[in-house]
């Protein structure tokens, strides 16, 4: 049974993914932490992080302060929370 942080990883990308197949560049980047973080979340094999995370003030910057999406940016902002924390 999938975890509510899986499931949660899982509607963020569902959300993020039709703007990175548009090629917007905020999205493409987001969409491969939250993958990232999906494939950890499940106990999926992974490569080490890249480094920090920027998925969350991407979010801030784009979805939120730019955007129309503040709940998408508060999300993934969440989601990066809890991964962090179990890093």
């Amino acid at each position: 049974m999938p975890s509510p942080l899986a499931e949660r990883i899982a509607d963020a990308i569902a959300q993020v993914e039709p703007l990175a197949q548009q090629g917007w560049e905020p999205a493409i980047s987001i969409l491969r932490q939250l993958r990232w973080c999906l494939a950890f979340v499940r106990g999926e094999p992974v490569e080490p992080a890249p480094g920090p995370f920027s998925m969350g003030l991407i979010a801030t910057r784009e979805f939120d302060m730019h955007g129309h999406e503040p709940e998408l940016a508060r999300l993934v902002n969440a989601i990066q929370r809890e991964v962090e924390r179990g890093l």
